[in-house]
């Protein structure tokens, strides 16, 4: 039985049908003793899908591509603005806490660059335009001396001086 099988398989006569002789090749390509069988290999076929639509061109599709690729540039730039935003307005939280912890240890802060010296008469000085002696109030900074060059001022207990600004 087995040479008369193998002379059909020799002479090319089918015996079967195609998915048969498709079993039988994978069985026989595998090596057996005292077989002389001659196969092809069976080719494997895998399906890729891809994402391209078989109704727009190639143009079309790259058009659809830069434009994707353009709406995620744009996402990641709003992105980063928003980031840029939110540390700004961290920073600046930040700043206005400092000022405020400033203020409580140094309250003269509040008033002192509001000040300007603009000029010293002997023992009176114009003050933000005003003329003010010892012991006036500005902007309830209380004058306590006038010197050549500079007025001394008292707020909330704290001192500091304003000097005429060079010529």
């Amino acid at each position: 039985m087995k040479k008369f099988l193998c002379m059909f398989i020799i002479l090319g006569i089918p015996l079967c049908s195609f998915s048969q002789v498709k079993k039988e090749s994978v069985i026989a390509s595998k090596p057996v003793k005292g077989a002389a069988v001659n196969t092809v290999p069976v080719k494997k076929v895998s399906f890729v899908p891809n994402r391209r639509n078989p109704f727009l061109s190639k143009e079309e599709v790259r058009k659809i591509e830069e434009q994707i690729k353009a709406d995620q540039r744009r996402r990641e730039a709003e992105a980063e603005a928003r980031e840029r935003a939110a540390k700004a307005e961290q920073e600046r939280l930040l700043k206005e806490q400092m000022l405020k912890e400033e203020l409580e240890r140094y309250p003269a802060r509040a008033v002192m660059y509001k000040i300007s010296v603009d000029g010293i008469l002997g023992k009176e000085a114009i003050v933000n335009g005003e003329v003010v002696a010892i012991g006036d109030k500005v902007l309830d900074a209380k004058i306590i001396s006038i010197t050549d060059d500079s007025v001394w001022f008292v707020y909330k207990g704290q001192r500091f001086e304003r000097k005429l600004p060079l010529l």
